[in-house]
């Protein structure tokens, strides 16, 4: 979980006294939690999971996938469909109708 917690920290570039002010916790509890000398109690790991948008299994090291809650993959997808599905689903409406237009055209072959 230590990596987790702390590689999410900083990809959304955040001081660890900013998430312990926003958390209302101590900037040393943060420390803690990232360096796995303490853990968080299952209150906080939602509190942690909602902060960052992502999933408790995520923090847990249990996907790899960090994600919204809301898009976590479904099990009968493979990895590599997930993480396609992924890029497809951040481009602009314009580039996913051309995406769609490809994907029809290889079909028809």
């Amino acid at each position: 979980m230590k990596n987790n917690l702390k590689q999410i920290r900083n990809s959304k570039d955040l001081l660890q006294t900013k998430v312990a002010m926003d958390l209302n916790i101590t900037q040393e509890t943060v420390s803690s939690y990232e360096t796995g000398h303490v853990f968080p109690s299952s209150d906080m790991l939602i509190k942690l999971a909602d902060y960052y948008n992502t999933s408790i299994d995520y923090l847990l090291c249990r996907t790899k996938f960090d994600i919204p809650i809301n898009d976590i993959k479904p099990n009968n997808i493979s990895d590599s469909d997930f993480i396609l599905l992924n890029k497809i689903n951040k481009l602009s409406p314009n580039y996913k109708s051309k995406v769609e237009g490809y994907i029809d055209g290889l079909n028809e072959k």
